[in-house]
This record gives C-alpha cells, structure tokens and sequence, in this order.
C-alpha cells in the first residue's frame, strides 16, 4: 500500500483494516505528519512531529485504551463512514462499580462529527467521558482525539428546605465538558410527580461553557398533616437512566399548615370613575400560588373598567408561611345617572367558580352625575364669520364622544348655510373641555335674520339632549339688489338667486339702465354655465329680462359658456 494521500485515504483505511492481523498490536504508533492525509479535517495550529497512537479496529469492536487515555496520548482512530468504536476502560479483571467501562463513539458520515450519548460534536469540541476522561476533537474523517482531565461535575441547590409553593434551583458545574452537552437531571426520594409544579421528576438542560441550571417548584396541596417529605437530585449523562455524575445535597419540603385568607379594602365608598385596591393577605398559601377572584353584589360587567367580574391574581411569599396579593379593581364612568350601587370582592381556589375562602366588606359605588354647559363666543355674527361654541363638562370622562345639532330657532336654517354644510356632528371632551366651530356661508343673498342654537346631545345625532346654547343671530350681510357687491366701479352686481321664483326676480332691464335704449336696439347677454351658477338659478329674472326687451322690441345675441373663457364668446358679430 503506497502512503496515504488526501486522494486515496478511505483506501488506506480500509488497507489498514483488511490486514488487521498482519500488526503485532491494534495500537502502532507513527509520527501525525505521517498520517496527516488520510484527515479529512484538522484543528490549525497543530503540531504534525508529534507521536500519535494509530488505533487499528473493526467497526463495532471494543477497544481498551486504558494506558492511551491515562498517558493522555494523541490517537487516531482510522474510522470508514458510520464506523462506530467502544473505547474501553479498565480490564475485565477489574472489581469496583467502575470495572470495565466502555464508551461508544459513532462517526457521522465522513467528516461530519463524532456522535457520543445522542450528541454529536465537531472540531474543536470536548466530548466528555463519564469521570473517565475528556476528549478533545482534534481531527475528522475518522478521529483525531487528545485524552484530557477526567469530566467533573458539581451541584449546588438554593436552599435545602423549602415550603410547598416555593421554588428551588439547582446550579451545575463543570469542567472538561464541552459546550452544548445536554446533562440530565432524575429526582430520588419520598416525593412524588403531583409534589412538583410540571409534574415530572425528570429532565433535561444544556451546558454552556461549563455551567447549567435548572429550577423545581414544589407543588402546593391540600393534605395538611403530611410527614415531612424529602428529596435528592442525580446529574446523569446520556439520558435520565444513564451514568450519574453528581448528586444534590437532600432538600426537605415542609408542609404547610391548613391555608387561610383576609382581604382589606383601600376604601368602602367609591365613585365612578375611582379604584379600590383590595390586598389580599394569606398563611400556609405557596409563593407563586395563584387565586381567583369573582363580584358579588349589583354591579355588572360594564360597571368595571376591564369590563370583567372575574379574573385571577398570584401570591407572592412575604415570609416562612405568608404571602400577600393586591388586586385594583377600576370603576366605569358610564355618565348615566342610576343611583347607587354596591359589590364584594369575592376570593376563591381553584378556579372563577372554585370554592370561596374570602369575601371584602361590601363597597358602595357612588353614582357621579355629570353636568353640561354650552356657550357660544357670540350671540350675533355676520355671514362669512364663524363662532365657537364652548362645552364645559363634569364628571365626564376624558376621550367621551359628545354630539351637537344646530336648532332652527327663526328663520329658514339649512346645511347650506354653513360653510361645511352640516348641521349635526360630533366632538370629543377632554379635560372636561370640547369646543364646536360654526362658519356662516356668505352668500350674498338678501335673505330673512336666521336665527339658531345649539344643542349638544349624549350617544348620537338624535340622543338625549344634556345642554342647549343661547340663541345665535345669523345677520343678512349681503348688498342691496342693483348695487356694486365689492364697492367696485364696475361690478360685480349683486342680484338674487330666484331659482325660478318669479317673487324673487330681480329686473335686470333697470339695473342695466336698458329703459334708455331706442325700440328695436340689438344687445348681446353672456351665461356663464362653467360653474355652480347656471341659468337655472336666476330663470325668473332672465324670463324678465326677455319679456321687457321682447316689449321693445330689442334684438338679443346669447353667447353661453361653460369653460370659464370670458374673452372668446364675445367675439361675436352682432346684428
């Protein structure tokens, strides 16, 4: 066989396992430069002229390698993809609990890792060998192993007695155990699965970088007169039945008295609105225990804030064998007026519905009636103006949702009127403040006084009314018919909005002056249609218009519009 190349290194392995007979000893020996190729993967920095131990075996065999792992010998062991090799400890001759040990090494694919106890390790890391020894992977493709100290482990409990309900944590210490290793852990002694909180007197925790830890709460039941119980804790490797590493000192678990329970209230009379802490106060209770607690009385869900009769809380140890609880139950501010009402906060175990241990004094929930005030900045605007209507609230929670509805007192009041054309709507108090601003429309149409209050409503639009404002005049600011709206030589001129009524026409043939034009003249009328103004909205006054010029005998030139060009349409020959 040629020596081992990166090419040919499974060949070697297998070469080095046909002829297994031909050596003296499953054990040669050979400077690490030599084998280095048949390595798949190997830890940098290495020395490659020191002596390694070549461990010639057969897949499943048993090798002892007492003196290798003692003298803390590198060794290599040649292993084909999914080999497996029992290192052995100890001689068959051996007396003791520890006589004859043997630890199974799994190598994972070629290269992949080196499967001990359901774990696998890479390069780099320590498998640790029960109290044996450790090995540090060096090498893989096969295993490149350097024998180390023995593994050790220690265990540390945080205390040795402890009550029903408390806690106890177990912190573990080691060394020459690698990162990763899953340790178990096995309860031993007078206890049972129901002593403890999970139910379970096994499990598992991970190392990391030489610690781990893990915590047992004691159950609390209701046998009062229990022998007192006790219990160990076994550090185990491999699995909850494997070897034990480490045992915990004996934690002894008192059993507590039979439980009782008061509850103080912070006070008797409340407001809606208000709180009430009850403190619940217990003996003989495990820390950590968790009640529940119910309403009794005339209050329903909604009167609560949480909007719940119900819920749960945990006591907390305050002492050996006490504990304490507070538990804030808020009141609603629904701003209805009901009277009075009361309820007990009602403690019980197991559940919302469990058995009673205690109820509080009974606390009375006074009903908080809210009041309302509305007051506008002014009592007489102008069209075009706005004003601000001032709400002033008590006992009215911030965030509430108030309504208002503009109330016709005289006058022809419409949406139209104002400038969001609304006359209901919605506003939020806060601080007991909300504020509703009104804008008038100026809209420059000879019109009758307008005048309006309004009126601020609980739960919508069409709710109760709770305040009404003093009355708002709206005055009539626009110009006389025929007059210069803007003051301006020319125009614009301010004219009504008929909308077809011929009550409400205005006579352009005198505003115009067109009495003084000879029979027969010719004029030319531009409608402007590009907008909301059409010649709908002023047909009374143009069927005026045409009757009296019909009467005359003018001529009349319409030129009509709709894009707002008012250069163009007059561009026309007229007659």
């Amino acid at each position: 066989m040629p020596n081992p190349t990166s090419s040919n290194r499974i060949a070697f392995k297998n070469y080095l396992r046909a002829n297994k007979q031909k050596f003296t000893s499953g054990i040669q020996t050979c400077v690490l430069g030599e084998i280095q190729n048949v390595i798949l993967n190997i830890s940098s920095g290495i020395d490659t002229s020191q002596v390694t131990r070549v461990i010639i075996f057969d897949d499943g065999e048993r090798v002892g390698l007492s003196t290798v792992l003692n003298q803390k010998q590198l060794f290599y062991v040649p292993a084909l993809p999914n080999d497996s090799i029992i290192i052995g400890v100890g001689t068959a001759g051996d007396v003791g609990i520890k006589s004859y040990r043997g630890y199974k090494l799994d190598f994972v694919g070629d290269g992949q890792g080196i499967r001990y106890e359901n774990q696998i390790f890479g390069l780099n890391s320590v498998i640790g060998l029960g109290t044996d020894t450790s090995l540090t992977v060096l090498g893989l493709g096969g295993g490149l192993l350097l024998p180390g100290d023995p593994p050790t482990y220690s265990i540390t409990e945080s205390a040795t007695t402890v009550n029903e309900g408390q806690t106890v944590s177990f912190a573990v210490t080691t060394t020459n155990v690698g990162s990763g290793t899953t340790l178990y852990y096995n309860i031993i002694g007078n206890t049972s699965n129901a002593d403890f909180l999970d139910g379970s007197l096994s499990g598992s925790f991970v190392v990391t970088n030489g610690s781990g830890s893990f915590s047992k709460t004691l159950a609390t039941d209701s046998l009062y007169n229990e022998f007192t119980e006790g219990f160990k804790v076994n550090i185990s490797t491999g699995s909850t039945t494997g070897a034990i590493v480490g045992t915990s000192n004996t934690i002894f678990v008192t059993n507590l008295g039979e439980p009782s329970y008061t509850i103080s209230a912070s006070t008797s009379t409340v407001n809606e609105g208000g709180s009430v802490n009850f403190t619940v106060n217990t003996v003989n209770v495990g820390d950590g225990t968790t009640l529940y607690y119910s309403t009794g009385g005339s209050m329903e869900a909604a009167d609560f804030s949480n909007n719940s009769l119900t819920g749960s809380f945990s006591i907390v140890g305050t002492g050996a064998t006490t504990g304490i609880a507070t538990v804030t139950r808020t009141l609603a501010n629904d701003i209805l007026t009901e009277g009075n009402e009361t309820f007990t906060f009602v403690v019980r175990t197991d559940s919302i519905s469990g058995p009673v241990v205690a109820t509080s004094p009974t606390i009375t929930v006074a009903d908080v009636v809210p009041t309302y005030s509305v007051t506008p900045s002014a009592t007489s605007v102008n069209e075009g103006s706005s004003v601000t209507f001032t709400v002033t609230t008590a006992g009215v929670p911030n965030g509430t949702v108030l309504y208002w509805t503009a109330l016709q007192v005289s006058g022809t009041l419409s949406a139209s009127d104002f400038t969001d054309v609304a006359v209901s709507g919605s506003f939020t108090v806060n601080n007991n403040t909300g504020t509703i601003i009104r804008t008038i429309v100026a809209d420059r149409s000879t019109e009758s006084i307008d005048i309006f209050q309004l009126e601020i409503r609980r739960s919508s639009i069409t709710g109760t009314i709770v305040a009404t404002s003093d009355s708002v005049t709206i005055n009539d600011t626009s110009k006389d018919v025929g007059s210069n709206a803007n003051g301006l030589t020319f125009g614009p001129v301010q004219v009504n909005r008929d909308n077809g009524n011929a009550t409400l026409a205005s006579d352009w043939y005198t505003i115009c002056g067109l009495e003084n034009l000879p029979d027969e003249s010719s004029i030319a009328l531009f409608i402007d249609n590009s907008g909301s103004m059409t010649e709908a909205t002023v047909q009374a006054s143009y069927n005026l218009l045409v009757s009296k010029l019909n009467a005359k005998g003018i001529t009349i030139t319409t030129v009509t519009n709709s894009n707002e060009d008012w250069i163009t349409p007059f561009l026309v020959d007229l007659p």
